[in-house]
C-alpha cells in the first residue's frame, strides 16, 4: 500500500498530473459551454412550435400519424392560399378593415406554428423511409452526444501527460538503474506503476463520458432512451439492433477500452524509446496519421489500434453513399464495420496490449537490463537517426528561379512561350479546355497538367511563365455533403527541362475547420478573394493575385496577404520583375514598385489598354483617336506606330498584331510601324 501511496503522490503532485487533470475539466466544460451549437439550430430557434407537432406525435411511425400529417399539411395550405385571397381583397378594397381582421385572425392562428411543422415534416419524410426502426423524438440532445466522429484532442493530450511521466521521467533523470537494484524496484514496481496509471486512465475516461452526458441532459435534455438508434439519421443506415442509451454506453466501453490501449502503448514506447519527447511525438503519430492520413472515413475502424475505439461511434454506422455528379454514380464514403470485423479488429488489440504489457514488465526486471541494454541504446540511435532525417526531408523546398525575369501582360495570361516551348491554353473542345505546350522545333503537343485529379480538381486556364518555369492554378474540392466545396487553393510551379511538378503555395480555403483542432474559422473575406483571382504573377519571394478590383500581395512562406492595388476595373497589367504596371480609374498608368511600396503615374499617357514588352510600353492612346504608340522604358521617348485608330492588339515577338477600326480588318507590323504581309 505504501508503494501505491508513492506513486500517487508522484503521478499527482510531483508529476502535477493534478493541475492537469483539473484543467482538463476546466477547458473541457468551456469547450462545450462556448463552441457546443445544435445539430439543427432551426429546431432551437422554433422550439415551441415545434414542441406542438412533437407531443402530438412522438413514438412509433403508424397511419395515424400518417393522417394527422396529411390532414394539417392540407390545413395550411388552405389557410395560406385564403389568407393571401382575403389580404388581396382587402388590399384592392373589396373588404373591410372589420371583416379582413376577423378572416385573417383564425388564418393567422393556424399559421403560426407553420414553421414547426416544417421541421417535424422533414423528421417524418425521413422516418416514413423505414418506419420500423425509426421513431419521433426531440434529436438535438442524442445527436449531440452520440452523432460525430470526432477525437477528443483534450482528453489525448490528458493521457500523453498523465501516463508518459511513468516511466519516462526515471529514464530522463537516470533512474531506471538505481531502482533496479532496490528490493521492489522490479517487477512488482513496475505492475503497480502500470495498473495506477490504467486505473487513473478508466477512471477519467469515466468521469468524461459522465460530464457529457450531463451536460446534454441538462443544455437539450436526453428523452427517450430507449428508442432506436437508427432514430437519429446519423446512424439511418446501421444494421445494429440498439436502443440509444444502450449505443451511448457501448460507445463509452469502446472508449474505456480504447483509452487504456492507448495508455498502454505510452507506457510501452516511454520503456523502449526511454525518451520523454519522443515517447510524446510517436503516441501521438500513431494516433493522429491514421486519423487524418487515412482516405475513407470508415478505415480507422478497421485498423487495429486504440484510435477507432477511442472514437467508436462508427461501430454502430452502416453504409453510407453519396452520389458522385462527375461520374454519375453513388460512392461509398462509409463501409459499415461488422461484427465479425469488430472481433478480429478487438481481439488483435487486444492481444497487442498484452503484448505491450508483457514487454513491459519483462524490460523492467534485472536480468533483461543487465544483458541487453545495448540493443536499447541501438533501437533509439536508430530511431533518431530516422527521425531526424525524416525532419530534414519535410524542410526541403522547391528553389526558384533568380535573376532576370520575363514580362507578364495581363492581355496574354493564358499564354506564354519561351525558347524551346510555347504554352497557351487550347480552348478548341468547350468540353476540355486545357492547358497545352507546343515544341516550336517538332510541332508536338501535349497536355502541361500531368494526370490531375479531375473529378476533384479544377486547373484554371491563366498561367505565369518565367524561363524554363511555368506556373498554373488549381483549386481542390472536397464533398461533405451533396454538394461540392472548394477546400483547396494552390499554384503549381512545373520546371519545363523535366516536367516535375511542384506545389510553391498552398492555401486551405474551408472556413468549417481549420486543419487539426477545427476550433478556428479561416477568413472568410479572404477565401472568398481567392475564388475571384483572374490571373497572377510572381517573384522570388512574393505571388500578386490579380481579382476584380484589386490586386493583392501573399508571402510565399508566411502566406500573409495585404492589398497592394484597388482599381474598379481591371483593363491592364503588367510586372516586369519589380515594377506593376497598370491603369488607374483615371486612365493613366501608374507604376509600383513593389520593393519600396511606392507608385508613380507614368506622364503623357491617357490610354485603357497597353502591353508591356522588354524595352518598351505599347499603349492605344486615348489622346489620337486610339492609335498605337510606344513609350521606350528607358529614356521616356513616345513614338506613333499607327496613324489609324485600333480596336485592339496585341504583341507576339517581334510582331504586333491589331484590328483596325475602320474597315475591321487584321493588320500585322513590326516594332517599326511597318506593316508585314
Amino acid at each position: 500500500m505504501s508503494l501505491w501511496i508513492y506513486e500517487m503522490k508522484k503521478m499527482f503532485f510531483h508529476q502535477k498530473g493534478l493541475i492537469f487533470i483539473v484543467l482538463y475539466f476546466v477547458l473541457s466544460i468551456a469547450a462545450m459551454i462556448l463552441f457546443d451549437k445544435p445539430v439543427n439550430p432551426d429546431i432551437e430557434r422554433n422550439r415551441s412550435p415545434y414542441s406542438f407537432y412533437l407531443d402530438q406525435v412522438r413514438g412509433p411511425y403508424s397511419e395515424t400519424t400518417e393522417r394527422f400529417f396529411a390532414d394539417e399539411a392540407r390545413k395550411i395550405s388552405d389557410a395560406k392560399v385564403a389568407l393571401q385571397k382575403a389580404t388581396d381583397d382587402y388590399y384592392d378594397g373589396n373588404m373591410e378593415e372589420n371583416e379582413f381582421l376577423a378572416v385573417s385572425g383564425p388564418l393567422e392562428n393556424i399559421l403560426q406554428n407553420e414553421k414547426g411543422f416544417k421541421l417535424i415534416y422533414d423528421q417524418y419524410t425521413y422516418i416514413r423511409e423505414n418506419p420500423g426502426n425509426r421513431y419521433f423524438l426531440y434529436t438535438n440532445g442524442w445527436n449531440g452526444l452520440l452523432s460525430h466522429d470526432k477525437l477528443d484532442f483534450l482528453f489525448l493530450l490528458l493521457l500523453l501527460l498523465l501516463v508518459a511521466p511513468v516511466f519516462g521521467f526515471e529514464f530522463d533523470s537516470k533512474m531506471d538503474a538505481l531502482l533496479l537494484t532496490v528490493k521492489q524496484g522490479a517487477r512488482r514496481h513496475a505492475m503497480c506503476k502500470i495498473g495506477l496509471a490504467l486505473l487513473t486512465v478508466a477512471v477519467l475516461c469515466l468521469l468524461t463520458a459522465g460530464l457529457r452526458y450531463t451536460f446534454y441532459q441538462l443544455k437539450y435534455g436526453l428523452g427517450n432512451g430507449d428508442y432506436p438508434l437508427q432514430s437519429l439519421s446519423y446512424f439511418g443506415t446501421s444494421a445494429k439492433s440498439s436502443t440509444l442509451f444502450e449505443a451511448f454506453l457501448w460507445i463509452t466501453a469502446g472508449k474505456l477500452f480504447g483509452s487504456l490501449c492507448f495508455a498502454m502503448l505510452i507506457l510501452f514506447a516511454s520503456v523502449c524509446l526511454k525518451k520523454y519527447a519522443i515517447t510524446l511525438f510517436s503516441c501521438t503519430a500513431v494516433i493522429l496519421l491514421p486519423y487524418y492520413g487515412l482516405p475513407l472515413e470508415s478505415s480507422k475502424y478497421f485498423l487495429p489500434g486504440p484510435l477507432g475505439f477511442m472514437v467508436s461511434t462508427g461501430f454502430f454506422r452502416g453504409n453510407e453513399y453519396k452520389r458522385n455528379p462527375f461520374k454519375d454514380q453513388m460512392d461509398v464514403v462509409f463501409r459499415e464495420v461488422s461484427f465479425t470485423a469488430w472481433s478480429i479488429v478487438f481481439a488483435v488489440t487486444l492481444c497487442l496490449s498484452v503484448a505491450m504489457f508483457i514487454v513491459i514488465l519483462i524490460r523492467r526486471t534485472n536480468e533483461w537490463n543487465v544483458g541487453k541494454r545495448s540493443y536499447g541504446r541501438r533501437g533509439f540511435r536508430l530511431m533518431l537517426v530516422l527521425g531526424l532525417a525524416a525532419s530534414g526531408l519535410s524542410g526541403c523546398a522547391s528553389p526558384d528561379t533568380n535573376g532576370q525575369r520575363d514580362v507578364y501582360n495581363y492581355s496574354s495570361r493564358q499564354s506564354f512561350e519561351n525558347e524551346r516551348y510555347r504554352f497557351y491554353t487550347d480552348d478548341t473542345d468547350p468540353e476540355n479546355i486545357r492547358i497545352v505546350f507546343e515544341d516550336k522545333k517538332t510541332g508536338e503537343k501535349g497536355g502541361l497538367v500531368r494526370n490531375p485529379m479531375t473529378a476533384l480538381t479544377r486547373v484554371e486556364n491563366a498561367i505565369y511563365g518565367n524561363g524554363t518555369h511555368v506556373y498554373y492554378m488549381k483549386y481542390d474540392f472536397d464533398k461533405p455533403a451533396f454538394r461540392e466545396v472548394v477546400d483547396r487553393f494552390s499554384v503549381v510551379e512545373v520546371d519545363t527541362a523535366t516536367f516535375q511538378e511542384s506545389m510553391i503555395f498552398e492555401k486551405k480555403l474551408s472556413t468549417d475547420r481549420s486543419t487539426m483542432l477545427g476550433l478556428v474559422k479561416a477568413n472568410d473575406y479572404d477565401a472568398g478573394f481567392y475564388l475571384t483571382i483572374s490571373s497572377f504573377f510572381l517573384d522570388d519571394r512574393s505571388l500578386y493575385f490579380i481579382g476584380q478590383d484589386e490586386i493583392r500581395w501573399v508571402n510565399r512562406l508566411t502566406g500573409k496577404m495585404s492589398v497592394l492595388i484597388r482599381c474598379p476595373v481591371i483593363k491592364s497589367v503588367a510586372f516586369d520583375g519589380r515594377y506593376i504596371y497598370y491603369v488607374n480609374e483615371k486612365s493613366r498608368v501608374v507604376k509600383y514598385d513593389t520593393r519600396t511600396d511606392s507608385e508613380t503615374v507614368v506622364p503623357d499617357i491617357v490610354t485603357d489598354y497597353f502591353v508591356l514588352t522588354d524595352t518598351e510600353l505599347l499603349f492605344l492612346n486615348r489622346k489620337d483617336r486610339q492609335k498605337i504608340y510606344a513609350l521606350h522604358l528607358g529614356n521616356a521617348a513616345i513614338r506613333k506606330l499607327t496613324d489609324k485608330s485600333v480596336l485592339t492588339f496585341h504583341y507576339d515577338k517581334p510582331y504586333i498584331f491589331y484590328v483596325n477600326q475602320s474597315d475591321l480588318k487584321n493588320y500585322r507590323m513590326d516594332m517599326d510601324g511597318q506593316l508585314v504581309y
